[in-house]
């Protein structure tokens, strides 16, 4: 009798396991499906927006084009640094061209937000484009299709401090 005891016991902390394993698996998988990665060359299905985690060969957060095919369009990158200030006061990107801006806040609590023009933004017109407000460490993108010409960008929580120019062409 003493055998079964131990052998029991084994045998319920092995189910124990099985299923704590078996629940964390479900829990992890999604029953929408909009979590699987396209095959190469695809296109996520509208409307659909990958996870924060960087799949599509895109930086987090970014959503791609619709028909578009992932990995394939115009990037550019912004980072909010300490002393509430970006990291570089011009941001260059080709013009007609739809281009994803990603805002990497490292930082702070910042925003970003792309306007026609200085004149524009201080006269209290609407943004071409801008982030949610969001607290270090985050990424937010934005897609623009800008005009050849300069254009502005600023951090809409420190609007004074934090400005620059995107130069189309």
């Amino acid at each position: 009798m003493r055998i079964v005891t131990p052998v029991r016991g084994r045998l319920f902390v092995a189910l124990l396991a099985l299923a704590a394993a078996l629940l964390l698996a479900a829990a992890c998988s999604s029953s929408s499906g909009s979590d699987k990665t396209p095959a190469s060359g695809q296109t996520p299905a509208a409307g659909q927006t990958p996870a924060d985690d960087g799949r599509y060969g895109m930086p987090a957060g970014q959503t791609p084009v619709a028909g578009q095919t992932p990995g394939s369009g115009a990037t550019a990158e912004i980072k909010m640094v300490a002393g509430t200030a970006f990291d570089k006061d011009e941001l260059t990107i080709p013009a007609d061209t739809q281009v994803t801006i990603t805002a990497d806040n490292t930082d702070g609590f910042h925003s970003f937000a792309v306007y026609e023009s200085e004149d524009a933004a201080q006269s209290g017109e609407d943004p071409v484009a801008e982030t949610e407000p969001c607290g270090a460490p985050c990424k937010k993108t934005v897609d623009v299709t800008l005009a050849a010409g300069e254009h502005y960008f600023r951090c809409e929580v420190h609007p004074s401090v934090m400005t620059g120019t995107i130069i189309a062409e």
